[in-house]
């Protein structure tokens, strides 16, 4: 009588992902506003990269305009401009459609970062190519007329434009909840393991920058290890160190 051979015990997987709002900024500050009045229309000066929602954006100043068939205009033009994303969509490098909320305002550096000019937050929808550069028209949004260059000039103080965006986004991310059937046979792993899920949940929802959070003066990175640095600067601690930054003499 042959021996019954007992079936192979079922496949089991789960997938869990959380959704949250990311948002962020940048701050745009330059120095000597009135020499950027020489560059031609179509020209432009951009931030750095800037990363918010996993997403890679910039934003451009052009001090006479977007339109480069016109060498001056009466009024400043400000995108922000979708530039890439942290991933690059499985090797595949297909187009990449991203909606999200923006929102332009200009600073005073005489106090340290309060408004003097802005507009409504706005919504759109950002569409990035990798077989272009820059991303072309469809990646960016915002103002080929922001404000105009007199009412501009009227709120300039020390020669120094400085120029806020925000970005908020819809950010989609992996978050592992329910150990993998392999580790039942392989016990020592387990609590490393959890301990990497333990870790990534923290980051998920909290989403800082660098460390996790803890109580009092301890923080603790995404490997467990307390870390000794400070918490972060508030916003307007931020934009007024932005703004009262010295400039290397040259």
């Amino acid at each position: 009588m042959s021996s019954l051979i007992p079936p192979p015990p079922p496949s089991r997987s789960s997938s869990c992902f959380v959704t949250k709002p990311a948002r962020g900024f940048q701050v745009l500050r330059i120095d000597g506003y009135s020499c950027t009045k020489d560059l031609l229309g179509g020209e432009r000066i951009s931030s750095d990269i800037f990363i918010v929602g996993g997403r890679h954006w910039c934003v451009d100043y052009y001090p006479n305009g977007a339109d480069a068939s016109v060498n001056e205009s009466g009024a400043i033009a400000l995108y922000l401009r979708l530039a890439g994303t942290n991933s690059d969509g499985g090797g595949h490098r297909q187009k990449m459609r991203v909606p999200a909320r923006y929102k332009f305002s200009l600073l005073d550096v005489a106090t340290g970062g309060d408004a003097t000019y802005e507009r409504p937050e706005e919504t759109g929808v950002f569409t990035f190519d990798w077989h272009q550069a820059a991303g072309g028209d469809d990646a960016r949004c915002g103002y080929a007329e922001f404000i105009t260059r007199q009412e501009l000039e009227g709120l300039i103080r020390e020669d120094r434009l400085a120029i806020r965006c925000d970005v908020g986004v819809t950010e989609v991310a992996p978050l592992p909840v329910v150990a993998a059937d392999p580790l039942a046979a392989n016990p020592s792993s387990t609590s490393r393991f959890m301990q990497d899920i333990a870790s990534r949940q923290r980051y998920n929802y909290l989403g800082f920058n660098g460390y996790n959070g803890g109580i009092g003066d301890e923080f603790y990175g995404l490997d467990g290890y307390r870390r000794s640095q400070e918490p972060p600067l508030d916003d307007k601690e931020y934009i007024l160190r932005c703004l009262t930054a010295e400039r290397p003499r040259q």
